[in-house]
């Protein structure tokens, strides 16, 4: 009776782990079968609201092959759908790097679009995007050479320690979608457009605000917003016309009250730098001071130019979140933002002098 009983027993294991396992695979698609695009771009269509385009890699014999194909539908993933319609593999939307979309449908605004992006989970949360001030057909063009050639292309642009550099705006699409929902944080998109001598130039930054593109930041601009939001990761940047230093760590410290004038803020803003080369005399204490009215100066500029856009893509809002009603939050852009004041003391470290001599 106890042998018939484990026999049951290992018999009903076995049963319910092959159920466990069809269920688990009801939707696997062979590798062979799948479709793995690259890059989509989204513009405006010439009969319907959208052109969606997708960058395909396909295997070659000795190189990659790349066709781009695009439809017209009235939404994105209509778009999609009928791509997958006319495309013979399944396509892998998961593997896309970056989502390129036209200046025009950024300005128009992107909050429906990022919400769907998220919750139909066809997309990697990490996928980067930007929007391009050029032609979307030139800049798939230009891509697609590239990819031939290199298919990890992408990757390398969206590397920290290799394309990427602190005057360009990083941005997932994750990122994006949380922006299109908060009071208090908005988001910087890079500006792409097709390369003359590279793949890609890069031409400042878009300032969305609550997934719309209000307007724009150069590629200056967008360093002090880097620095400031502790995006910084140590690439080299001249900064002086004088002498080439370079900044090795940024750290920010925000202290923030309410006051019956409205809120302020305190920023206390600490660089590690290293002077690789001076084509004057001056001292390194001389350095450390022009360093200094330089962020100052320029924090100051890029903070009040923000201010007046009502975009808060340095999160200014967030260090008031403990300090505002909730139900007052929802007007942080439009009540309490105009009425901010923001201070800044910088502090210049100089750690190494390199070779050269300077006088104290």
């Amino acid at each position: 009776m106890r042998k018939r009983l484990r026999i049951g027993v290992r018999l009903l294991a076995v049963w319910l782990g092959c159920g466990l396992m069809t269920t688990g695979c009801w939707d696997y698609h062979d590798i062979n079968h799948r479709t793995v695009p690259v890059i989509m771009g989204i513009s405006k269509g010439q009969e319907k609201r959208y052109k969606v385009s997708l960058q395909i890699p396909i295997p070659a014999e000795r190189k990659l092959n790349v066709k781009v194909v695009s439809r017209e539908a009235a939404t994105v993933s209509e778009g999609i759908d009928v791509i997958r319609v006319d495309v013979e593999n399944y396509i892998d939307l998961l593997s896309i790097q970056l989502i390129v979309v036209s200046q025009g449908i950024a300005q128009e605004g992107l909050k429906d679009e990022m919400a769907n992006a998220i919750r139909s989970t066809m997309f990697s949360p990490k996928t980067l995007l930007a929007v391009t001030s050029g032609d979307m057909v030139e800049l798939l063009s230009n891509t697609k050479n590239a990819i031939t050639n290199d298919i990890t292309t992408f990757y390398k642009f969206a590397n920290k320690r290799a394309g990427w550099t602190p005057k360009t705006a990083k941005t997932s699409l994750m990122e994006s979608f949380v922006s299109t929902r908060s009071y208090t944080q908005d988001i910087l998109l890079p500006i792409i457009k097709p390369g003359r001598e590279t793949v890609l130039e890069f031409d400042g930054s878009a300032l969305m605000k609550e997934g719309k593109m209000i307007g724009r930041l150069s590629d200056q601009e967008t360093l002090f917003v880097n620095v400031v939001t502790n995006r910084y990761y140590g690439a080299d940047v001249e900064v002086l016309q004088n002498a080439s230093l370079t900044i090795l760590a940024a750290h920010m410290n925000w202290s923030s009250r309410m006051t019956g004038n409205g809120p302020e803020l305190v920023g206390k803003l600490r660089l590690q730098t290293s002077l690789s080369e001076s084509r004057t005399e001056k001292s390194k204490s001389q350095h450390v001071s022009d360093l200094e009215t330089l962020f100052s100066k320029n924090l100051k500029q890029v903070t009040d130019k923000l201010i007046q856009t009502g975009a808060d893509p340095m999160g200014m809002g967030n260090h008031f979140r403990s300090k505002i009603p909730f139900e007052k939050l929802a007007k942080w852009r439009s009540d309490y933002y105009p009425e901010l004041k923001v201070r800044y003391h910088v502090q210049v470290e100089i750690a190494n002098l390199g070779s050269l001599v300077q006088a104290e």
